[in-house]
């Protein structure tokens, strides 16, 4: 049996709409966003790594190794991604956005299934049935070469990347579709609500 992927945890963004906060360490009901998406992915992982680029200390509880997107600063998600699989030593690396307050918990085995078709799929993403999510993915560390000679040839999309190796689609269409990423506070007040009702009842 393979060993358990790496998380990789996306927490390098700058949250322009919500006023440039660190949402993953903002409180969501009673805890800080990243500690309950934490509990939700430790499960089903090895060993995490964060990639974040600023308010590094605040992040250091967390995870063991954190990385920061190096000679890709303002490249976008992608280079968070490459400083992962960099640091990473399992073939696979589960990534994650830090402002994920619903993944699945059985994320890992979804998206392993998806990448049994087509059969050797080195990367496979979530579908939420409104389109894809592709910040929520499981992919090949040996990516990585490939990755980086994109992101120096001014490539920025992921999806754009994605398509270079006819990635696998995992349907999640029956998870909220908050649940990836928390992106106004109107949707952060709906999922925080949403998450009581649902702890009441």
């Amino acid at each position: 049996m393979s060993a358990k992927p790496t998380a990789l945890i996306l927490c390098g963004g700058s949250a322009t709409r919500l006023g440039g906060i660190d949402k993953p360490l903002r409180h969501f009901v009673d805890t800080p966003l990243i500690e309950r998406l934490l509990q939700r992915i430790a499960p089903q992982v090895g060993s995490v790594i964060i990639s974040v680029n600023r308010h590094r200390e605040l992040y250091e509880p967390y995870a063991p190794i954190l990385v920061d997107d190096g000679a890709f600063i303002d490249c976008g998600p992608l280079a968070g991604l490459l400083a992962g699989l960099d640091a990473a030593t399992t073939d696979d690396v589960l990534c994650v956005p830090g402002d994920a307050p619903l993944l699945p918990l059985d994320l890992v085995a979804r998206l392993s299934r998806a990448r049994l078709t087509p059969p050797g799929s080195v990367l496979a993403y979530v579908d939420d049935g409104h389109g894809p999510q592709p910040l929520c993915c499981l992919l090949a560390r040996n990516l990585r070469d490939d990755l980086r000679s994109y992101l120096g040839g001014g490539g920025r999309t992921p999806r754009d990347w994605f398509r270079r190796h006819r990635p696998a689609v995992a349907d999640c269409r029956d998870m909220p579709t908050w649940s990836w990423s928390l992106n106004t506070f109107e949707e952060w007040i709906l999922a925080e609500r949403q998450v009581a009702e649902h702890k009441r009842a």
